[in-house]
């Protein structure tokens, strides 16, 4: 969906997108885990599995795949948002890997700031076939206005 900041106020509280459903392949895992030093050799001890064998993906490849959905669920005209924080996070089930997955970003709150737009959004991770989500987030993006330094936002 396309909008501008401008838009934002009168969309607290409806849904944004509901992401398309995206497979979670054993190779996303690996290249997490390498990606993250969840190797070997770094670790000095293979990095630990599920009990039963079963594969599971990482909550934080989850959590790090929240960017990627809202760039490409969410055109947001004429902004650049840079990642404020998060307010919550819980991971509720396990998600193995096999599984596809989809986000739907529900827009909480927008607060205008001296520098920009501070904006959050519940994003609540759901798999396929399960009947409650698999992760919520509540993450804030700051938008600096032209011309603001990003200073308030951070250096993210």
């Amino acid at each position: 969906m396309a909008y501008s900041l401008a838009d934002f106020p009168d969309l607290v509280g409806k849904e944004l997108f509901r992401s398309d459903w995206v497979p979670l392949r054993d190779e996303d895992e690996e290249a997490f885990g390498h990606a993250t030093f969840l190797r070997e050799d770094f670790l000095g001890r293979p990095p630990s599995g599920a009990p039963d064998g079963e594969r599971l993906v990482s909550g934080f490849l989850l959590l790090s795949m929240l960017v990627a959905f809202h760039k490409r669920e969410l055109e947001l005209r004429g902004a650049n948002g840079l990642n404020y924080g998060l307010d919550k996070v819980r991971f509720l089930r396990p998600v193995p890997t096999g599984s596809r997955v989809r986000v739907r970003a529900t827009l909480l709150d927008v607060r205008e700031k001296n520098a920009g737009t501070r904006v959050l959004t519940r994003n609540e991770l759901e798999v396929e076939g399960a009947g409650a989500p698999a992760m919520v987030a509540d993450w804030i993006t700051f938008f600096a206005r032209d011309g603001a330094r990003s200073a308030e936002a951070g250096s993210h």
